[in-house]
């Protein structure tokens, strides 16, 4: 088999595959044509522009061609623990960690999410592993750790669809759509992969955005669904007892999936909303602390949007507002939309005091907001503890890994 796009997962799939007896290649495909004549079946990330020239060539030569996605399910093949993965274009992983908090409660439970790998045991969560991304070719480290740490369940997030290794499989929505591939295919059609490479009794939980059939819907109309600090299952209402400080908006739509695959596994609803009692968010999804005094809200992690940087805005009030925003490059593959960050600063700049531009796409808008610069995350973190005191509010929004 030829592998195609090292920098994307190839080189582990080529490796468990040579592991399984089989002649397998990782091919770096971007700077460099492969001749693929030998070879029977050619695996290609869904993302690979069509026009690529080791891909193309391997087309023109009538190779089987299938995804990674596909590749991946299919080396994985039986396991001794179940396993759900999520897909969507947003809130993947906030649903993840939220099941695994849900599940670990009962149950030893393995994360494998932009956050890490991380083993969950009774509500609380220790990192095994980090610097992996979600691209699919991750989730056979994601399983072998699982195996070796016996967990019941392993929660993976996954980019662009599913493999169909799941027992429970689970789409946070479809929204924002946007082109891959070279402009040639919708993300969502890759990420419906999740139906496709589905085993037969594999059951399907959806954002009722996502507009599909499915064993169970949340969000908006759905099966499972937030009011406030209440869930509604099937017209039973339930009281959430969550932290004061949550911010409930940016947390809804997790919540509700994260209920709905729990309940779609066979959890007792009163026990999954039991797990979350006092829950007061992730580290980077809208939490909210103190920091020496500094009211923080951190909501910088690798999906963050424009939207979402306001919505943190929105969030401070009251004092000095000290905004941290910006991208580091080095940890995302997708950066935010520079033109609208500068936009809705330029028209929010007035309840700003302090700002602190992160990554070397926004250097040169500094003067023209009234801005420093800041190389990372880290280093954006240290800058504003220089303007901050006690009471003020601290807004992290830095795309990035944590």
């Amino acid at each position: 088999m030829a592998v195609l796009d090292s920098i994307h997962g190839a080189g582990i799939i080529a490796s468990r595959l040579r592991e399984l007896g089989i002649d397998a290649e990782s091919l770096e495909v971007y700077h460099n044509t492969h001749n693929v004549e030998r070879f029977s079946l050619v695996v290609a990330p869904v993302h690979l522009p069509p026009q690529n020239s080791t891909l193309s060539y391997a087309r023109r030569l009538g190779k089987r061609i299938i995804s990674h996605h596909r590749a991946v399910g299919m080396i994985l093949g039986e396991r001794d623990f179940r396993a759900v993965e999520i897909t969507g274009t947003r809130g993947k992983t906030t649903t993840a960690l939220l099941l695994a908090l849900i599940l670990s409660h009962d149950m030893r439970v393995i994360s494998h999410t932009t956050s890490g790998i991380e083993l969950w045991s009774r509500g609380r969560r220790s990192l095994i592993r980090s610097g992996l991304s979600i691209t699919p070719g991750n989730l056979i480290a994601a399983h072998q750790i699982a195996s070796e740490e016996r967990a019941d369940f392993l929660i993976s997030e996954v980019s662009l669809g599913g493999t169909g290794a799941f027992d429970v499989g689970v789409i946070t929505d479809l929204a924002g759509d946007y082109l891959i591939a070279g402009g040639t295919m919708w993300a969502s059609a890759a990420k419906l992969q999740m139906l496709s490479l589905s085993e037969p009794d594999a059951r399907i939980v959806a954002n009722t955005d996502a507009k599909l059939s499915s064993d169970i819907t949340f969000g908006h109309g759905g099966d499972v669904r937030i009011r406030g600090r209440s869930v509604e299952v099937r017209e039973k209402s339930l009281p959430l007892s969550l932290g004061e400080a949550l911010d409930i908006p940016a947390y809804s739509d997790g919540i509700a999936g994260a209920l709905a695959a729990a309940i779609s596994i066979g959890v007792d609803v009163q026990n999954a909303v039991d797990a979350l009692d006092g829950f007061e968010g992730f580290q980077g999804r809208m939490a909210r602390y103190q920091l020496d005094g500094v009211n923080v809200i951190d909501n910088s992690n690798s999906g963050l949007k424009v939207s979402g940087i306001e919505r943190a805005l929105d969030l401070a009030s009251g004092g000095r507002i000290c905004l941290v925003a910006g991208e580091d490059a080095e940890s995302v593959c997708e950066g935010l939309d520079i033109d609208a960050l500068v936009r809705m600063i330029e028209s929010r700049r007035d309840e700003i005091d302090e700002l602190v531009l992160v990554g070397r796409r926004l250097e040169p808008y500094a003067p023209r907001l009234g801005g420093c610069t800041a190389r990372n995350f880290q280093e954006g973190l240290e800058v504003a503890r220089r303007y901050t005191s006690a009471g003020d509010h601290l807004v992290l929004c830095v795309k990035c890994f944590r």
